[in-house]
């Protein structure tokens, strides 16, 4: 479902970010991608979500695979309440059931500048998964929340592939299929 071959990228010419980077992902896999400070890991879902264009190499993605992505900034709407902000890439209904199942049903109507950030972070993470993408990149899920979120993750969307990013070697050891260091 997602082939990365021989991926290269850098900001500047003379430091590259990502060198020869191969990857083959599979449905219903969750890769957690690893490593230091600087080393490439929100380039590389950048890059796999498309908002990035690789030096050279390839990224091959499924036919008919969508893709969706949970950004470091949550990116909210303001003026749109929290079933708004979802409802942009849903439905209502559907927008109101993934609230609920993030624990949100109580602030489905609240704006994003009354809701912690933890909740705004469910929000984001929410309209992602409306889309229902067969690739989810996501980074930083509300750590109180971690145990539910992966829990929905493995049910409703078990055959997405996943990618994540993580420095917390328990939630890699709790959700990971498998672990990728760059």
């Amino acid at each position: 479902m997602l082939t990365i071959t021989d991926l290269s990228f850098s900001y500047l010419p003379e430091r590259p970010i990502l060198d020869s980077f191969s990857l083959a992902a599979a449905r219903g896999e969750r890769i957690c991608i690893r490593g230091a400070s600087g080393k490439g890991k929100t380039t590389l879902l950048r890059l796999v979500a498309g908002l990035e264009t690789p030096t050279s190499g390839e990224i091959a993605i499924a036919p008919g695979c969508k893709t969706a992505m949970v950004f470091q900034e949550d990116r909210l709407l303001p003026w749109l309440t929290a079933k708004g902000n979802v409802s942009l890439v849903s439905d209502d209904a559907a927008a109101v059931q993934l609230l609920s199942a993030l624990g949100l049903s109580d602030v489905i109507d609240a704006k994003p500048e009354t809701l912690s950030g933890g909740m705004c972070r469910r929000v984001a993470l929410a309209r992602a998964l409306a889309v229902q993408p067969d690739l989810e990149a996501f980074k930083g899920v509300d750590p109180p929340r971690k145990a539910e979120i992966f829990h929905l993750l493995q049910t409703q969307f078990a055959d997405a592939c996943i990618l994540f990013t993580t420095h917390d070697d328990a939630e890699t050891d709790a959700f990971a299929t498998r672990v990728v260091t760059l």
